[in-house]
C-alpha cells in the first residue's frame, strides 16, 4: 500500500510540473539613439538577449540614448565603453564611432 502512494505522489507532482508554465525571459528590441555633432543621428533596434551586436555606421558619437527596458554597453572604436542603463542619455567620452553593442533586458 505504501508502494503505491509513493509511486502515485511521484506521478502527481511530475505531471504538476510539466503542466506548469515556464517563466519566459523578457525578450524584446531596445532602441537605441546614437547622436553625433550637428544634430546628425541614427537608430537601431536591438536584442536584449546580451548577445553582441556589431555597429557599422561610421558617425563619431557624443551621445547613446535608450529609450529603457534593458541595461546596454557600447564600446567604441579607440577603446571608449559607454554604459546605458534604463531610459537615458549618455555621454561618449571622448566622441567616437561605436563598433559594437550588447543590451540584456531586466
Amino acid at each position: 500500500m505504501q508502494f503505491f502512494t509513493i509511486t502515485a505522489l511521484a506521478t502527481l507532482l511530475a505531471a504538476a510540473a510539466q503542466a506548469a508554465p515556464r517563466a519566459q525571459p523578457r525578450q524584446f528590441q531596445a532602441q537605441i539613439t546614437f547622436e553625433g555633432a550637428a544634430g546628425a543621428e541614427f537608430s537601431m533596434s536591438v536584442p536584449t538577449d546580451g548577445s553582441v551586436f556589431p555597429i557599422s555606421d561610421p558617425l563619431s558619437i557624443s551621445h547613446i540614448e535608450s529609450l529603457g527596458g534593458a541595461t546596454c554597453s557600447f564600446v567604441g572604436i579607440d577603446g571608449s565603453h559607454t554604459v546605458v542603463v534604463g531610459a537615458q542619455s549618455v555621454d561618449v567620452g571622448p566622441p567616437q564611432t561605436q563598433v559594437s553593442g550588447s543590451c540584456l533586458a531586466f
